[in-house]
């Protein structure tokens, strides 16, 4: 693959300039180094080359064809080694790359030749004998070794690698300089930058810049030490830094070289001799349009992802454990602070909604000794069992003759209304506590479970995207594998909860079904938030800065501490999986959001409408659950929109 950059250039912020006005050939097969100060424009120049950040002006012409009007077509054809590893850490090399043949390879590939091809570029970069071993066990040289190894599978033309031997000692930097000496034999094209010159010599030509992106040298290795007077490397690079005495230094190097014999030779001539070899016509490419390869099959790809994600969760024992230990110890300690300090039965239906065994009232006409009291004769004030007014009110003179001053179709309905006057908050606002805090720690797995999981491997993705990734496989594979350990975790909370607590109730299915069916809405809803938070985030340390700015909300808004009467609040509300959680847990438990703090769904109507002593029909309350369920649906929904259009934001090159 020959290279030809013509007057590349571009500016950074406050008009800054990163690469001004460089032009040269890399003819192909050839080893090519950029090096120079920090600062100079070393690896703007490679992104620049390899279209991962365009420049500004100028054109990048690949055999002839303008690489910037045909960027997917040559994805196949070219090979990138970031700084960062872009093997997982957690999978063993030879299944690295496994997972990396068979989303780059031809479809069409048997197991066999995929064996024989891992085989092929293990032996190629001296690794054959640590194909067994997890990558996080090997040294840094051999996991850069196992990343060139991954990008030699689908044997491409051309290589960028950027600072391969960063951090590695003198003689782990020789041994990787002459493993990519003996690639370009071969007949592949290696630009690599580096700030390490003591393998200089191996490349077959060396591109030094200055300051300001300018291109201060460009020719072999041997022939700059005699051309800036230099016995070392090293001394080159400080003669190209600008001082006090000269400011001017790297203009100056810039003009210089260009008026000299090498400019001449290794650049005008190089360029000049592209025009027969590469197809151009007088000195123009031609830009004929490549055939666009298509993405790999969305379905394939996404099976495969879904193995690989399987494997990685699986290697990495100590997390998992963790992860799975996390919602029973959770559980198990919420449930003996409930035991220890509340009371054993707080979602039995005597302590979910609990009477008044009296109330003032004035709708019916008292003798005067009563006080304006109707209720119970029970000698205190004290809460009673709701069924005992009931009764009361079914079967005392006094008591229907309240009933009747309630409106209704029938005369359940009018005892029912005549009810609420007695029901009190009593220990439902442990169970409501209870609730949420079950609700919170769903969502709390799963956004912890989310927000790290794309980030922390990034730059795995944006390689893999470049050559044939499909955003809504990744993400599909990724909301799978956790969605199925959310189902676990789910599982694992709810059985503690109902062996300390046992629930009752339930609107549509047997209580503890249906409440795992909210649990896992919430903690999938939860999952989707982290993964949202993961795609946008710039890095590791920001998505976990992120995590409290998604957690806290899901309190405030769930309307548990802080009831929500407002309008704006309660559409607010509606974004938040909690919120939701706590209107179909607080459903099928049978809490009467009224005489919790009066917690408002939506305008007027109470979020909790369950079926326990409640003025709700059967029908209120399955559609209260099913709306509950619907709403955590579509935020799932949305959220994975999000994370797309998040993913698909860093495909734009800048």
């Amino acid at each position: 693959m020959r290279i030809d950059a013509l007057n590349l250039k571009k500016t950074g912020n406050n008009n800054y300039v990163l690469l001004n006005d460089l032009s040269f050939t890399i003819p192909p097969r050839k080893f090519v180094a950029l090096v120079g100060g920090s600062g100079a424009g070393k690896s703007t120049l490679m992104d620049a080359l390899n279209g991962l950040r365009p420049a500004q002006a100028g054109k990048v012409l690949y055999n002839g064809k303008d690489y910037y009007h045909n960027l997917a077509s040559f994805s196949s054809q070219l090979g990138y080694v970031p700084q960062d590893d872009i093997v997982h850490r957690d999978l063993t090399v030879e299944r690295a790359l496994y997972y990396a043949a068979k989303l780059r390879l031809p479809s069409d590939f048997t197991s066999a030749q995929i064996k024989q091809r891992i085989n092929e570029v293990l032996e190629d970069v001296e690794m054959s004998g640590r194909r067994k071993l997890l990558v996080k066990k090997l040294s840094g040289g051999q996991r850069k070794r196992v990343s060139i190894a991954l990008e030699l599978l689908a044997n491409p033309s051309l290589f960028f690698l950027d600072e391969p031997t960063s951090g590695l000692d003198p003689g782990l930097d020789r041994k990787m300089m002459f493993l990519l000496r003996r690639l370009a034999d071969k007949g592949h094209t290696i630009v690599l930058v580096t700030h390490a010159t003591n393998n200089i010599n191996t490349c077959d030509y060396v591109c030094f810049l200055c300051q300001g992106g300018r291109l201060a040298f460009f020719g072999p290795p041997e022939e700059a030490k005699a051309y800036f007077g230099k016995t070392d490397f090293a001394e080159i690079y400080s003669s190209l830094e600008p001082t006090d005495e000269n400011p001017n230094i790297p203009e100056e190097a810039a003009a210089r070289f260009k008026v000299s014999n090498q400019y001449k030779q290794y650049v005008v001539a190089a360029l000049r001799s592209g025009s027969a070899e590469t197809g151009q016509v007088n000195g123009v490419p031609q830009t004929k349009e490549v055939k666009r390869p298509k993405r790999g099959n969305p379905l394939q790809q996404f099976f495969l992802l879904n193995q690989r994600n399987l494997e990685l969760l699986r290697n990495d024992t100590s997390n998992l454990i963790i992860l799975l230990l996390q919602a029973p110890l959770i559980a198990l300690l919420l449930m003996l602070l409930i035991r220890f300090e509340v009371g054993a039965g707080i979602f039995d239906a005597n302590k979910v909604v609990q009477c008044a065994p009296r109330i003032s009232t004035t709708k019916i006409a008292l003798p005067p000794q009563s006080g304006g009291i109707i209720g119970l004769n029970t000698g205190k004030n004290d809460v009673v069992d709701c069924n005992r007014i009931i009764t009361y009110l079914k079967n005392d003179s006094t008591g229907k003759q309240y009933v009747n001053t309630f409106s209704g179709k029938d005369l359940q309905t009018k005892q029912n209304a005549a009810l609420q006057d007695f029901i009190v908050i009593g220990d439902s606002i442990n169970a409501q506590r209870a609730l949420f805090i079950i609700a919170f720690v769903a969502v709390l797995f799963g956004c912890i479970n989310g927000t790290r999981e794309i980030v922390k491997e990034a730059s795995i993705y944006r390689r893999e995207r470049t050559v044939n990734l499909g955003i809504i496989p990744y993400v599909a594979s990724k909301f799978l594998v956790l969605g199925m350990l959310a189902l676990v975790q789910s599982a694992a909370l709810l059985i503690i909860v109902n062996l300390f607590e046992p629930l009752h109730q339930g609107i549509i299915l047997p209580i503890v079904l249906e409440t795992y069916i909210t649990l896992v809405l919430t903690a999938l809803a939860g999952l989707m938030v982290g993964l949202t938070a993961s795609a946008f985030a710039a890095n590791e340390d920001s998505a976990n800065s992120l995590l409290p700015f998604l957690l806290i909300p899901q309190v405030i808004f769930a309307g548990v501490e802080i009831p929500l009467k407002d309008y704006f609040l309660q559409g607010a509300a509606m974004i938040f999986p909690t919120r939701w959680a706590m209107a179909a847990l607080g459903t099928s438990i049978g809490l009467h959001s009224d005489k919790l703090g009066g917690d408002k769904l939506w305008g007027d109507s109470n979020t909790f409408q369950g079926q326990l002593f409640s003025i709700y029909s059967h029908t209120d309350s399955v559609h209260r659950m099913l709306v509950a369920w619907g709403a955590l649906g579509i935020l799932i929904v949305v959220l994975a929109i999000a994370t797309c259009i998040g993913l698909k934001r860093k495909d734009i090159r800048k």
